[in-house]
């Protein structure tokens, strides 16, 4: 593969199941280089089988698709031609769509009720006529993350299309759920709009009108997927806590009473609990990590414990999982050979495929054999990571090998192609001759709440050094050349690649994306803190901050150290790693004698979207990794172009 087979490769989001189980519709994207980003639109496919339906055409692409209760019609989300987002219908058959909204601003998270007649959203507050004036006249001074509105549910009647506003105020609504009969909803309500604010939120349950509102707890964590249990007597939602309600631990499941009191967690040993929702008789279905996978689940309580039963199993990892009324469930499987088809589930049945986009990926590409590796970290805890194995591969030979390091860094990696591809790229390295070996070091979840916290306290602590040993394991085995080992990472992968190269000269080539240098300056200028604050025991500007520990643990400090020729790579736009720490990064590097550059994504945040952009970095990094650790040329894949020049077949 090469990078822009990788670009076009479709891809398959958001499954929705019909309400009576015997159809499907998904977001199928595919890249527009037009436009510049991944284009989907939704496609129908019948469980039972046959050819797939393409239900919509529009030129900016359609989201968020989601069954009428009786199946006739689909809402989905679409921008407009004034650059608003609005909820649309389309006959489930096929037929023309049509606007249902045209609220004064865009919409999300969409919802129908139960008997059909509502659907609802959420919405910011709209600019007031003052602030329109002002923005025409460019007087437009603002306060510094004070320039959004707060978020509102609403409601809109499918038949007339008029709006009630259900919630007000300051506060905000990140997300919510309806309960099974339609007469009251859960919600996550924030103080305020900034991202430093969403682990303030809180929990509320409120009847479909909006009145009654009351919250349910009353904590400093962030809850998350709240739902009403089906007799309406229980709320479960998901937090980064233990028992006692304590920040950074492994996301856990928790159960309230709708009538308030406080949270029960319900144990399910060391795996990380990403998804979750109520079966109709009372138990609860749910995605878990654990560690290089990620696997569906059925869970019941016995004795005021948690009994967890698989329901899914093998090397994969579960993505756009939901479980409708019924207990029927509909997910992607991303596996090694499949990037994400659709599978179901149903009441007492085993996971059924369903879609085929990806049937001929194998026949076409090479796809690299993916493997578990474990190894020992330097204090003797198991470490293992995803190893995929060099095109052609054969015992005996030593390969280069490119470390691919995951952000969060409470996140894992897993087997399959992961969320990113473009990011990541793996088959093109693999095709080139190169092993790739992603850890999942000391931080990562699907691993219990000691490897997850092992940063809290000391963030580098261990992790630099579980991916020396994992580097090392594969050169003892004889898998991998000593001279030629490159690494990567974006966000917390960045923060670690940083550390790599001031640690230690086994890297001959390396590209930190999104990375921290100064975790003092860092602190300010990032968009949320709560975790860091943790890490570090304190803010850097309180009395007796602890300043040693944010200096001592900032690879900047260390940058006379580094001899390894490091690309940078940032979004111009970046809130939560800025621009500002790679600048620093690579300056310190330069200064020092060390080959480094600096690349700015216009536009960009902390993900990069435009496709454009993604593929000059893929291709800027392999070029970077050729030269310096195979002493090769390397010729990038080109975009096709619009205009038709270079347009590929």
């Amino acid at each position: 593969m090469t990078v822009i087979d990788v670009a076009e490769m479709p891809r398959v989001l958001d499954p929705q199941l019909s309400p009576d189980g015997a159809a499907l519709v998904y977001v199928l994207t595919r890249a527009d280089w037009k436009a510049n980003r991944p284009v989907g639109h939704l496609w129908r496919q019948e469980i039972a089988g046959g050819p797939s339906l393409q239900l919509t055409h529009g030129e900016t692409g359609e989201t968020s698709p989601r069954w009428g209760p009786d199946g006739s019609a689909i809402l989905f989300l679409a921008r407009a031609a004034d650059g608003l987002t609005q909820v649309h219908l389309v006959p489930a058959g096929g037929g023309e769509s049509k606007p249902l909204t045209r609220h004064a601003t865009s919409v999300s998270a969409p919802s129908w009720s139960p008997d059909g007649r509502f659907i609802y959203f959420l919405a910011a507050e709209p600019a007031t006529a003052e602030e329109r004036a002002r923005d025409r006249l460019r007087d437009d001074v603002y306060v510094f993350e004070g320039n959004t509105k707060p978020r509102h549910l609403w409601r809109v009647e499918v038949a007339s299309g008029s709006e009630k506003k259900l919630t007000d105020g300051s506060s905000s609504v990140l997300s919510y759920r309806l309960s099974r009969d339609g007469r009251r909803v859960v919600s996550h309500r924030a103080p305020s709009t900034r991202p430093a604010d969403s682990y303030k939120s809180e929990v509320w349950i409120a009847d479909v009108e909006g009145a009654a509102g009351r919250v349910l707890t009353a904590n400093a964590i962030e809850e998350v997927e709240a739902e009403l249990s089906p007799d309406g007597r229980r709320v479960l939602f998901l937090a980064e806590a233990n028992r006692r309600l304590e920040p950074y631990h492994s996301s856990a499941l928790f159960t309230v009473s709708s009538t308030g009191g406080g949270p029960r967690l319900l144990a399910t040993g060391p795996q990380a609990v990403e998804r979750v929702a109520w079966a109709p008789d009372g138990a609860i279905l749910a995605v878990v990590n654990r560690g290089l996978t990620s696997q569906v689940v059925r869970i019941t309580e016995s004795g005021g414990a948690a009994e967890v039963t698989p329901l899914t199993h093998g090397e994969q990892s579960i993505q756009f999982w939901s479980a409708g009324p019924s207990g029927r469930m509909v997910f992607l499987v991303d596996e090694p050979t499949r990037p994400g088809d659709v599978w179901t589930i149903v009441p007492g049945g085993g996971p059924t495929r369903v879609t085929g986009v990806y049937d001929q990926l194998a026949a076409t590409f090479h796809v690299p054999r993916q493997e578990r590796w474990t190894w020992k970290g330097a204090d003797g805890v198991e470490i293992e990571g995803v190893l995929f194995y060099p095109r052609d591969f054969a015992p005996g030979r030593r390969y280069p090998l490119i470390v691919q390091l995951h952000g969060g860094p409470a996140e894992s990696d897993k087997f399959g192609w992961g969320p990113g591809v473009i990011v990541n790229y793996v088959p093109v390295l693999t095709g080139m001759g190169y092993a790739v070996l992603r850890p999942n070091y000391r931080g990562s979840t699907g691993y219990g709440d000691a490897f997850l916290r092992d940063v809290v306290g000391q963030y580098f602590r261990n992790m630099h050094l579980d991916v020396l040993a994992g580097v090392e394991s594969l050169v003892a085995r004889g898998l991998v050349d000593t001279s030629r080992v490159g690494v990567m990472g974006w966000s917390a992968g960045g923060h670690l690649t940083n550390k790599l190269v001031t640690f230690t000269t086994r890297f001959k080539a390396a590209s930190s994306t999104a990375g921290a240098a100064n975790w003092m300056s860092m602190f300010a200028q990032t968009d949320t803190r709560v975790n860091r604050t943790l890490w570090f025991g304190g803010t850097p500007w309180q009395k007796d901050a602890p300043i040693g520990a944010f200096l001592s643990q900032s690879p900047v400090v260390d940058a006379s150290r580094a001899r390894t020729p490091t690309l940078f790579f940032a979004g111009e736009t970046d809130g939560r790693v800025p621009l500002a720490q790679s600048i620093e990064m690579h300056r310190a590097l330069v200064e020092n004698g060390v080959e480094s550059v600096l690349y700015v994504a216009p536009r960009e945040g902390h993900q990069w979207g435009e496709l454009r952009h993604q593929v000059f970095k893929a291709n800027t990094e392999i070029a970077w990794f050729e030269r310096h650790i195979m002493g090769r040329s390397y010729v990038p894949s080109a975009p096709p172009d619009p205009a038709g020049s270079n347009t590929r077949p």
